[in-house]
């Protein structure tokens, strides 16, 4: 539950910046303020977002850690250590830290747009 309402505080406060951010275009480029600039603006940073945890499912494991120095940190080798499974073990880890980051990701794309839509729908309501 815990994980929920620190998404949904993300949401917002990201609902938020993007709708003052649209809000200062529409004044600066056009002159005129209307919640259309607000509403799509949220919804295409919400989109941009499952963009990027979809591309995280479909990206291997072995992309998201470095690669570049190839030292294995806070392990000991020694004379039982059987090194595939290790490396098993390792890229298993991986891919779950990967999945996690994807799972955070899209829920909180899905937040966005969410909450953007139910915003826009009470607003259509109480605005003549």
């Amino acid at each position: 539950m815990e994980e929920f309402r620190k998404t949904v505080f993300i949401a917002l406060q990201s609902i938020l910046v993007i709708a003052v951010i649209s809000v200062i275009y529409g004044l600066i480029v056009h002159r005129r303020f209307t919640l259309e600039y607000v509403v799509t603006a949220n919804i295409i940073v919400g989109t941009v977002i499952l963009c990027v945890a979809l591309l995280l499912f479909m990206l291997p494991a072995g992309l998201l850690h470095n690669r570049l120095t190839g030292k294995l940190t806070g392990f000991k080798w020694d004379k039982l250590t059987d090194h595939t499974t290790y490396m098993e073990r390792r890229y298993a880890e991986k891919h779950l830290e990967k999945q996690q980051k994807a799972f955070e990701f899209l829920f909180l794309g899905l937040s966005i747009v969410i909450i953007t839509g139910l915003l826009e729908l009470a607003l259509w309501v109480l605005l003549p």
